[in-house]
């Protein structure tokens, strides 16, 4: 009774936290990697502000002011680590807003038209493809394989754009529960930093776990959490970056709108980026800027597209020891099972998944 009693105590807590939070999975699932993520940041600044302090005690006389910078040593890692958290949020919304604000409304307002006629293709587009079709009609087979393609690329172009409009747009039109989902997850991230011993100490007693064998996994997940963050996101806003230089060099309005819109859809794995410079290039193509849609073209082939086929595979297989082959099929699951949080769960499930049949072997190998 007396070992069942601290654990059963253990559990009601965490049920009354997970009544509160329910609501919220995805907040508190990526609440919990940022935590994870950022960790060793805290734990530095708890270093340096010990070593400060111990100076401090040790060198200085006993005055106010030595009292002063004592105090103020212990609450340093705190407000450090939460400046550098916000930071990190707010400075990519600011230079997101001085980018791409001046031209957002003309590029949300061309995606409205787009929408109101389903992302169906321009007249000029239909006639020069049926031109087009017309002097394919001797090659019945390559007609047919052309005229596929062609639908399965314009369904994929509409569902993808429609997921984006209509993602943003009610963005813009909530938007005190964006502001209610980000004050939750800067809270959550530094609770789940400054408790998280406390967390593991916890979890370990619950289930008689060793805190060798769950510091494994916590490191594990932290090198998936590099991995994800370098592969993808960095990844992501590199070619983002290399569209709207491509856009720009085209002749294409609102060039750091599409290149926004490269951004968010760079992680989609195989089409990627295509699904936004691909119908630009179609668009100077068909409106007479032959040499601006071939130059876009070969841009967003070799270098846009390079930059993902070599530096995405380098930074992933650095964090999570898989094939890429697996990875990516991680990706395409977690996108299919989670939506757009399915990018980071992916390859963390897998990570997972491989460090919990490591420890099985370590375990069986323990005992034989």
């Amino acid at each position: 009774m007396t070992v069942f009693l601290p654990r059963l105590l253990y559990l009601l807590a965490a049920l009354a936290w997970y009544l509160l939070l329910w609501p919220n999975p995805v907040t508190i699932f990526m609440a919990a990697c940022f935590s994870c993520l950022t960790l060793p940041l805290y734990r530095r600044l708890c270093l340096k502000a010990g070593r400060w302090r111990v100076r401090l005690e040790r060198r200085q006389p006993d005055s106010r002011k030595r009292r002063w910078l004592i105090g103020l040593s212990r609450h340093v890692p705190f407000w450090g680590y939460v400046t550098a958290v916000i930071s990190s949020l707010l400075v990519p919304i600011a230079v997101l807003a001085l980018l791409v604000s001046p031209q957002a409304a003309a590029g949300l307002a061309r995606l409205r038209e787009l929408q109101a006629n389903n992302f169906q293709m321009p007249l000029h587009w239909v006639e020069y493809i049926q031109q087009w079709r017309l002097s394919l009609s001797a090659y019945p087979r390559i007609e047919k394989l052309i005229d596929d393609f062609l639908q399965n690329l314009d369904t994929l172009f509409g569902d993808t754009m429609s997921i984006l409009v209509s993602r943003g747009f009610g963005f813009l039109g909530g938007t005190m529960t964006a502001f209610w989902t980000t004050f939750l997850f800067l809270t959550l991230t530094v609770l789940f930093t400054l408790y998280s011993r406390r967390i593991r100490k916890i979890f370990c007693r619950i289930f008689h776990l060793p805190q060798a064998f769950l510091r494994r996994f916590t490191s594990t997940i932290h090198r998936a959490l590099k991995a994800i963050m370098l592969g993808i996101v960095l990844v992501a806003l590199a070619q983002g970056f290399l569209c709207g230089i491509g856009f720009a060099v085209a002749g294409l309005n609102q060039p750091a709108f599409w290149g926004m819109l490269a951004t968010l859809v760079a992680p989609i794995p195989v089409v990627g980026t295509a699904l936004i410079w691909l119908p630009l290039c179609l668009s100077l193509w068909f409106t007479g800027k032959t040499m601006a849609a071939v130059g876009l073209a070969l841009w967003g082939v070799l270098a846009v597209a390079g930059v993902d086929n070599v530096l995405r595979p380098l930074f992933l297989r650095q964090g999570i020891k898989a094939p890429f082959f697996v990875l990516i099929l991680a990706i395409l699951c977690g996108l299919a099972s989670f939506g757009p949080v399915g990018l980071i769960a992916g390859p963390i499930l897998l990570a997972f998944a491989m460090q919990a049949v490591e420890e099985a072997n370590r375990f069986y190998n323990f005992h034989d």
